[in-house]
């Protein structure tokens, strides 16, 4: 069960985070944090839940999140995680489970806590050496709490099967190239050997591809020739 505050009745602000099985890394590519929050902006509506602040690294989620109804916030994240594990599981071709636990999450009732849980959860990536500024890190919405909502939901806007297809194309050449994930963006022979199978086979754009592996686009684009 979820881990709250005694006093979560009053509450109406939690933060909730999730954390992969054995600390593992579960969001090994930009495309997987990516569909994640894009369920978690799919969802909020349904489970009647306001999402104030969020940071996805690569084991874990913090997620500031706001609720009138307290009971709505283990429909939410019960239903997101679960939707996660099917993606991630059958795009890596693994069984099991992807989340330690369910989820933790402590009630907040006061304006301090809130702004210094705001502060902790955006100050995540900076902690960890990432980045040097929260507003430098791509994948929480602290840049984004001013944007425009086009913009904001073009960035979360994929598709599920395509995502698979692609992930599993590189899963497929790792594999048989007998390589580890991280040596793709080190190595200019993978890296252009993924890159063709990407845009001939697939039939991704060079600036999806960017994305899709966060490289500089123009690294991708003088690969490619």
């Amino acid at each position: 069960m979820p881990r709250t505050a005694r006093n979560n009745s009053i509450a109406t602000y939690f933060h909730v985070m999730c954390q992969g099985i054995n600390r593992e890394i579960i969001f090994g590519q930009p495309v997987d944090i990516k569909y994640y929050i894009r369920k978690m902006y799919e969802l909020k509506e349904e489970c009647e839940i306001t999402i104030v602040a969020y940071c996805v690294m690569s084991n874990h989620i913090h997620m500031l999140l706001n609720t009138q109804k307290p009971k709505n916030l283990s429909k939410y994240m019960q239903r997101l995680n679960t939707i996660y594990s099917i993606y991630y599981n059958k795009k890596y071709e693994r069984v099991g489970y992807v989340f330690r636990d369910r989820f933790k999450a402590e009630a907040i009732n006061d304006e301090r806590y809130l702004n210094n849980c705001i502060k902790y959860i955006y100050d995540n990536p900076v902690k960890a050496g990432i980045c040097i500024h929260p507003s430098q890190y791509k994948f929480s919405n602290y840049r984004m709490v001013v944007a425009d909502e086009n913009e904001y939901f073009s960035f979360i806007d994929t598709n599920e099967h395509k995502l698979i297809d692609y992930g599993m194309a590189i899963k497929k050449y790792i594999d048989k190239a007998n390589i580890a994930y991280d040596e793709i963006k080190s190595n200019n022979y993978y890296l252009s050997d993924i890159i063709k199978i990407l845009k001939n086979d697939l039939g991704l754009s060079l600036r999806n591809i960017s994305e899709l592996l966060d490289i500089n686009r123009e690294k991708i684009r003088k690969l490619y020739k």
